[in-house]
């Protein structure tokens, strides 16, 4: 059988002159650094992820000097700075919110276990990205038909990858009006390494409490750089749940066309 490979395009801007912001997050009260932060121009395709120790370089074009750029992380409040205002500072301090632990019933019937999302292992049908951009993030709607649905496995069968040890950050996102991933329920970073290529990634979510009463996008998002050239290729469908992407941190949210990449969850309820 003949294999299809299916690639997210990534917006380029044309060579010109630019700007490079080169920063470093810090939480205003530990004083420690934020990694994994995202910072980016909203909706423009052009974004970053902060590193191990909080640092991040983002490349500017001159034509988007007067855009508004954003940098957010799960459990700090998020920031807004027009970009000729960030480019005069090399330390940003983001401030912490509080997180409160939602309550969470518990119900003496028998559980029920289900797969939903893109359940797939073939190699015959692949997705992937040409640019590996930090932030670059895939996402699935997840179909839940029952109140107080936990979300037990994160589940995706990596074709290929030819990149040492990548990691990316497992989001969890409301579904917004107008259909596409919206705010990010998670409490705090959920975070995979991968060790060995090819793979079927089969991660435990029942440490983390992910509860839900409606549909769900889970996604992944990734966080360190892997090189340019390199590509990582899920195992996809043809037809299957609907796929969302963006192109880098901040970015807006595309509908992917054709494929349904393999992400898929155990639920229980």
């Amino acid at each position: 059988m003949k294999k299809l490979i299916f690639f997210l395009m990534a917006l380029t801007y044309a060579a010109s002159a630019q700007q490079n912001i080169k920063a470093v997050l810090i939480d205003s009260l530990s004083k420690q650094a934020v990694e994994f932060a995202n910072i980016g121009i909203l909706n423009k395709g052009v974004g970053t992820v902060s590193n191990e120790h909080g640092e991040f370089v983002l490349s500017i074009p001159d034509s988007l000097l007067n855009q508004v750029i954003r940098v957010s992380m799960i459990g700090y409040k998020p920031k807004n700075f027009k970009v000729k205002e960030i480019l005069k500072t090399n330390t940003i301090y983001l401030s912490p919110v509080a997180i409160g632990l939602e309550e969470v019933s518990v119900s003496s019937k028998k559980t029920k276990f289900k797969i939903v999302g893109n359940e797939t292992r073939t190699e015959h049908v692949s997705a992937g990205f040409t640019t590996n951009n930090l932030g670059t993030e895939l996402a699935v709607r997840l179909n839940i038909k029952h109140k107080n649905t936990q979300l037990r496995k994160f589940m995706v069968n990596i074709n290929s990858n030819d990149k040492e040890n990548p990691a990316f950050r497992l989001n969890v996102y409301k579904v917004a009006k107008g259909g596409e991933p919206g705010e990010n329920i998670l409490k705090q970073n959920v975070i995979i390494h991968i060790e060995q290529m090819p793979c079927f990634i089969d991660f435990d979510l029942t440490p983390f409490s992910i509860f839900t009463d409606e549909d769900v996008f889970i996604s992944i998002e990734w966080i360190k750089a892997l090189g340019n050239g390199h590509k990582v290729m899920f195992s996809s469908k043809l037809i299957g749940s609907q796929t969302y992407f963006k192109n880098a941190s901040q970015d807006k949210w595309e509908k992917l066309p054709s494929v349904g990449v393999g992400l898929h969850a155990e639920i229980a309820y």
